[in-house]
Order: structure tokens, then C-alpha cells, then sequence
């Protein structure tokens, strides 16, 4: 191939591939502001909601009853602190108190998906009936999950929960479907 004719060649090449870097960036810009505008265009900044869940641990294995509160500190990020109480199985119940942070992404006006990561304080109890002894372990961990919410009514959301956690000796996967009030 004459140099003239290859170095023309390799113009086209370069300048093609600059039209794809181009026209790639424009599309990761457009799909960005899209969902940044959709993610403040459905959450509220100062929305709270308290509520209460239904749980299972699957280590403890057995259900557990819980009270929630959330606060939008921003309009995708939330705060949930719960209380949670496993009943006891085989001799063993569980107290759960959590700090979650969730990050909301809107599927639509109202539906949500959302990861969660945060902090546990987990107080296991096991009673050995007959000789009277009881032993309580007090632990500290993370939790690793996600959920998802749907909005009943402008006032009420349901939400479906698992998250992971992160406790030395006692990890387990907890299932959540909850109900909350929005105010």
C-alpha cells in the first residue's frame, strides 16, 4: 500500500474511532443526568416514616418482630435505625438494634429499589433449662443488603428486605417484609 493512501487509511481509523469515543461519552452523560433527574424527581429530602416488620434469621432460625423509624437526609440517601426481637428457639433468643444507610433508586413514582450497608449490636441469649445456666453473647458486626418498596398509598409503603449480617461467630441472612407510615 502506498504510504500516502495508508496514512489517509489511518486517518479514517483515528477519526472513527474518535466519533465512537465521542459519541460513548455523550451517552454515559445523558444516561447519568437521567438518572440523577429521575432519582430527585421521585425521594424528598426530609421525608420520615416509622413503621414496623416481620423478620427471619436463619441463624437463630426463627421470626422476629421489629419497629423502624426513616429520615431522607438527602433525596436518595436514608437513615433507618431498628429494633428488632428473634422469639426463642431451642433455647436461644436474639435483640437486634440496627443503623442502616440506603441508597433509593427510583424504578418509578412509586417503587424503589435500594442497597444497604450499616452497623449492628446483636445480644444472643441461650438458656440451658434444666441446670439453670444462661449464657449471652454481646456482639458488634456490619449489615450488607438491599430492599425494595412500594408505595400503597401516598401515606403507607411496604417493603420487601434481606440483608447480611456481619457478626463474629453469629453471621446470618435476615428475610424482612415490613410496613411503614409516611410523614
Amino acid at each position: 500500500m502506498p504510504l500516502g493512501l495508508k496514512k489517509k487509511t489511518q486517518q479514517r481509523n483515528n477519526t472513527s474511532i474518535n466519533l465512537k469515543t465521542m459519541f460513548m461519552k455523550k451517552l454515559i452523560v445523558i444516561f447519568s443526568m437521567m438518572f440523577f433527574i429521575m432519582g430527585n424527581a421521585f425521594a424528598q429530602k426530609g421525608i420520615q416514616a416509622a413503621g414496623v416488620s416481620l423478620n427471619y434469621g436463619t441463624e437463630i432460625s426463627s421470626i422476629g418482630l421489629g419497629v423502624k423509624y426513616q429520615y431522607n437526609i438527602t433525596n436518595n440517601v436514608r437513615l433507618e435505625p431498628s429494633i428488632t426481637y428473634f422469639f426463642e428457639n431451642k433455647g436461644m433468643d436474639m435483640f437486634d438494634l440496627n443503623v442502616n444507610a440506603h441508597y433509593l433508586l427510583p424504578l418509578a413514582s412509586n417503587i424503589r429499589l435500594y442497597p444497604l450497608a450499616g452497623l449492628t449490636y446483636a445480644k444472643w441469649s441461650a438458656d440451658f433449662g434444666n441446670n439453670g445456666a444462661e449464657i449471652t453473647h454481646n456482639k458488634f458486626g456490619i449489615n450488607l443488603g438491599g430492599g425494595a418498596e412500594f408505595d400503597i398509598t401516598n401515606e403507607l409503603m411496604m417493603n420487601f428486605e434481606l440483608k447480611y449480617q456481619c457478626v463474629s461467630d453469629f453471621d446470618q441472612a435476615i428475610f424482612s417484609v415490613g410496613l411503614a407510615y409516611m410523614f
